[in-house]
């Protein structure tokens, strides 16, 4: 097949700048609940399901209260509130990609490591009106595992992940892609990680901006 059917984005890094609402947010539910707030160890599990988070926390700090998905739930509600108050940052060229990739017949998604309701509220500021918008919470495993590919595969109606293409900006986005099948399994530099650091994990292409996405799937 010469072009994907559906293309999945992931949205923080890939799709918009981390101007920090993402650590405010986390900063802010640790301190309600008298939890450690390391950004470094938070960074490195940016693009993960949320109650996977809180619940290492909480097992890192000994205690089981308040529960994973109460602080999960709080995060999202938070962030929320934040995006609202200050909305996120679009990568210049984000737009034009999509319109390109849309009139060449491919269907186009989300999956994030967000609760559905936030990845709802990116696609409802960003304008995007995605086909398709995978949560993390909507998914019984995160990244790496490739759930979310699936989930996104069923709802579009198509069997073979070898017609989809994965963009996002984390090892963890690529480790997904590959666990699924992707047949394009494509790293962005424009998230926390270099290209050089993208092109050690499994992958077909490394780019250093979304713009260049079309040129890649498309061949023009």
């Amino acid at each position: 097949m010469s072009r994907p059917a559906l293309v999945l984005f992931d949205i923080a890094g890939t799709l918009v700048a981390d101007t920090g609402l993402t650590l405010k947010a986390y900063r802010s539910v640790l301190a309600d609940a008298d939890l450690p707030c390391d950004p470094d160890w938070l960074r490195s599990r940016y693009g993960c399901r949320k109650v996977e988070v809180f619940a290492e926390l909480l097992e890192q700090s000994g205690r089981s209260e308040p529960g994973s998905e109460e602080l999960a739930a709080r995060y999202a509600s938070t962030l929320e509130a934040c995006m609202l108050e200050s909305p996120p940052v679009i990568f210049p060229g984000v737009d034009a990609v999509f319109a390109i990739l849309r009139s060449a017949g491919c269907d186009l998604g989300l999956v994030t490591g967000f609760d559905a309701s936030t990845a709802r509220l990116f696609n409802q500021i960003g304008d995007w009106s995605m086909e398709f918008v995978v949560g993390s919470d909507e998914v019984l495993r995160g990244r790496p595992s490739p759930d979310l590919v699936i989930e996104a595969l069923e709802r579009a109606g198509y069997s073979d992940p070898a017609h989809v293409a994965c963009v996002g900006d984390t090892p963890r986005d690529l480790e997904m892609g590959f666990n699924a099948g992707c047949g394009w399994n494509i790293g962005v530099a424009t998230g926390s990680y270099s290209m050089e650091e993208l092109r050690r994990c499994p992958c077909t292409h490394v780019l250093e901006s979304l713009e260049e996405l079309p040129a890649v799937l498309l061949g023009s």
